[in-house]
């Protein structure tokens, strides 16, 4: 399997994913895949949605129009970054969908569209202005980007060890967060439409199942 994106081209081993770490998954092919492959490139938004940095971002995740997974993610959100090892060890679990609808002004959710977990694990572990410390210690974990790449200008989301949303405008280079979330996911784009995942509810669930079974197991 090839995934290109504009910056980097990785070489899949059929039926894999290769990892960021170097660590390769077995995959498990859907029993019905779509004939059109969606190439997620960075393009320009031609539906004017995105065009003026007044409208970035047009779609802040709030209360208002919340899904149940967005719900279960704020909840879980730390619990699942305690288990990344786990989960970067299983594909379904590693592709599991978290689509929250990330954005660039002018180019919309291109290249940022339908991240995964794992892809959200590979950027906390390898973008460090991802994860948000205070005394040293992590505070917060950002799960939402939008901003204009221009200007630098940027409204985010991330979510603390309790819970709790915050609103989070980052200072210095916001490229320095977008750029290698884009290229994270765009890593495993065909991955996303070939390979079976798990949903949220299923990977906590599994999670949960492991974390009991070892409980009963040490007692």
């Amino acid at each position: 399997m090839n995934t290109a994106s504009n910056e980097t081209e990785v070489l899949h081993p059929e039926g894999k994913i290769l990892l960021m770490n170097g660590n390769i998954l077995e995959c498990h092919p859907k029993a019905k895949v779509s004939d059109d492959i969606k190439q997620d490139v960075l393009e320009l938004d031609t539906t004017g949605e995105f065009l003026s940095v007044k409208n970035m971002p047009v779609k802040t995740p709030g209360k208002t129009g919340e899904e149940p997974w967005m719900a279960q993610f704020y909840k879980e959100a730390f619990f699942l970054y305690d288990h990344r090892d786990r989960i970067m060890s299983d594909s379904r679990m590693f592709l599991t969908p978290i689509p929250f609808q990330n954005n660039l002004a002018y180019s919309g959710t291109s290249g940022l569209s339908d991240a995964t977990l794992g892809v959200y694990i590979e950027w906390w572990e390898t973008c460090e202005r991802s994860v948000i410390k205070k005394d040293g210690e992590i505070h917060a974990l950002t799960y939402y980007l939008a901003g204009s790449p221009l200007t630098g200008i940027n409204r985010c989301n991330a979510v603390t060890r309790d819970g709790i949303t915050e609103k989070v405008s980052f200072s210095g280079s916001f490229a320095d967060l977008w750029r290698p979330f884009m290229t994270i996911n765009k890593r495993y784009t065909e991955a996303k439409r070939i390979y079976q995942a798990y949903s949220l509810e299923e990977t906590i669930a599994i999670l949960n199942g492991s974390v009991l079974s070892n409980n009963t197991t040490d007692g």
